[in-house]
C-alpha cells in the first residue's frame, strides 16, 4: 500500500488535540524566526489536513497546499470550506513527478514528511527549486530516535535525522544553512512507558545573487 493510500484510511481521525497544538507551536515557531510578511506565497509540501496551513494563512497572501493523500485533502478542504477561508488553494501532488508551475515562493514549509522520503537530498533540492531568491525553507520533522516512534515503521524511510544531517541536505540544495534546534516534544505511550519524541525545527535561505 502507498503511503498516500495509508493516510486515507486514517484521516478522519488524524486531527487529535497533540497535531493540532503541535501545528500551533509550528506556527509560532516559524514567525518567530523568519520575517514572514502579509504579502508572502507559500508551498506546503506534505499538507495533510492543513492544521498548520489553516493557523498560518492569517499572516500570509497565499497558500499553495499539496499532500499524496485524498482522503487528508478531503478534510482539509471541508475545514476551509466551514471556515471561510480563500487563500488557502489545496491539490494533489507527487513532488517528484508533479510539478508546480510556480517558483517563485517565499516559503516553503515540509513538516513530520521527510522521515517518509526515501532520496531526502534530492527531495529538498526540489523543494528549493521552487523558492524565489531570497526565500525561504522550513523542515519540521523527527530528531534522531530508536525507531518506536511509529507503530507501523512499513512507510518510514529514517528513524529522524540529526543536525548534520540537515545541514548537509540545505547545502547540498544550494541554501544557506540559518539554524537546527527542538521545537517540539511529543509523548507517546510506549508499553506502559511515557516516550518522548522530540522534533526539529531547521530553516535555511536561498541566496538573494542566486
Amino acid at each position: 500500500m502507498g503511503i498516500g493510500k495509508k493516510f486515507d484510511q486514517i484521516a478522519e481521525k488524524y486531527d487529535t488535540p497533540d497535531k493540532l497544538e503541535r501545528s500551533d507551536v509550528f506556527v509560532k515557531t516559524i514567525l518567530k524566526h523568519i520575517p514572514v510578511k502579509k504579502n508572502f506565497k507559500v508551498l506546503d509540501v506534505g499538507a495533510g489536513t492543513g492544521t498548520l496551513d489553516i493557523i498560518l494563512s492569517a499572516y500570509v497572501e497565499k497558500i499553495y497546499a499539496c499532500d499524496l493523500s485524498e482522503g487528508m485533502l478531503s478534510v482539509f478542504r471541508s475545514k476551509i470550506e466551514k471556515m471561510g477561508i480563500k487563500n488557502i488553494k489545496i491539490f494533489k501532488k507527487d513532488i517528484f513527478n508533479d510539478d508546480i508551475n510556480i517558483k517563485d515562493f517565499s516559503l516553503v514549509i515540509t513538516s513530520m514528511t521527510l522521515h517518509h522520503i526515501e532520496d531526502t537530498f534530492k527531495f529538498v533540492s526540489k523543494l528549493s527549486s521552487y523558492l524565489k531568491n531570497g526565500g525561504y525553507l522550513v523542515v519540521f520533522d523527527l530528531e534522531k530516535e530508536d525507531g518506536t516512534f511509529h507503530s507501523d515503521s512499513s512507510d518510514v524511510k529514517h528513524f529522524g535525522f540529526e543536525r548534520s544531517e540537515v545541514e548537509n541536505m540545505f547545502r547540498s540544495a544550494g541554501l544557506e544553512f540559518i539554524d537546527y534546534q527542538t521545537a517540539y516534544t511529543i509523548e507517546k505511550d510506549r508499553n506502559g512507558r511515557v516516550s518522548k519524541y522530540p522534533v526539529f525545527f531547521s530553516y535555511g535561505r536561498k541566496s538573494l545573487n542566486t
